[in-house]
C-alpha cells in the first residue's frame, strides 16, 4: 500500500465521520474512532462512546446538520501513525418552535487536530482536539419548497437508498 492510499483512507474516515454526524448514524460515528481514543470536542472530553452520547444529546433539537471538511494535511509520523489537521465548516440549524417559523442557524468554523493510527490494517482516529475559530448564530426562515427532496437525519435519507448501503 502506498502513502497516497493511506492519505485517501484517512480522508475517507474524515468524510465518513461528517456524514455519520449529519445523518445521526451513531454506529458510524463510533466506527471512525478507536475505542481508547480521546476526543476534546467543545464541552465534551472523553472516549468515542461518550462522544456519541454527547452528539445524541446536543443534536436532539437540530433538524439540519452539514459538516464540510477541507484542507486535509496529513503528516506521517511512522508507518502506522499520522498527525492530521483538517478544516471544518459546520451549519447546524435548530428546529423551529412552530412549523415554518424562524430558526437559529449556527455557523461554526473549526479545525480537527487528529492523531490517526492504523490498527489491524485500518486507519482510525486515535485522538482528536476540535479547535474552534468562530461560532455565530443567525436567525433564518427555511425557504425550501415542500416538493423538493429534503435531507433526513436518519436512515431514510436518500444516500441510504443506493441499495448496497444501509445505516450501521
Amino acid at each position: 500500500m502506498s502513502r497516497a492510499d493511506d492519505r485517501f483512507e484517512i480522508q475517507d474516515v474524515l468524510f465518513r465521520y461528517a456524514r455519520a454526524v449529519d445523518r445521526l448514524d451513531y454506529d458510524a460515528v463510533a466506527a471512525c474512532y478507536f475505542d481508547d481514543a480521546v476526543d476534546v470536542h467543545g464541552g465534551y472530553t472523553g472516549d468515542a462512546a461518550g462522544l456519541v452520547e454527547d452528539i445524541r444529546a446536543r443534536h436532539r433539537t437540530i433538524d439540519s446538520s452539514q459538516h464540510f471538511i477541507s484542507n486535509v494535511l496529513v503528516e506521517f509520523t511512522g508507518q502506522d501513525s499520522a498527525d492530521v489537521e483538517s478544516y471544518c465548516l459546520c451549519f447546524l440549524r435548530q428546529a423551529p418552535t412552530e412549523p415554518g417559523g424562524e430558526q437559529d442557524l449556527a455557523v461554526i468554523r473549526c479545525r480537527y487536530v487528529d492523531r490517526f493510527e492504523r490498527r489491524d490494517g485500518a486507519w482510525g482516529i486515535a485522538d482528536r482536539v476540535v479547535v474552534f475559530d468562530e461560532s455565530r448564530v443567525v436567525r433564518m426562515v427555511d425557504g425550501l419548497a415542500p416538493d423538493w427532496v429534503a435531507s433526513r437525519r436518519d436512515g431514510t435519507d436518500p444516500v441510504y437508498r443506493w441499495g448496497h448501503r444501509s445505516p450501521a
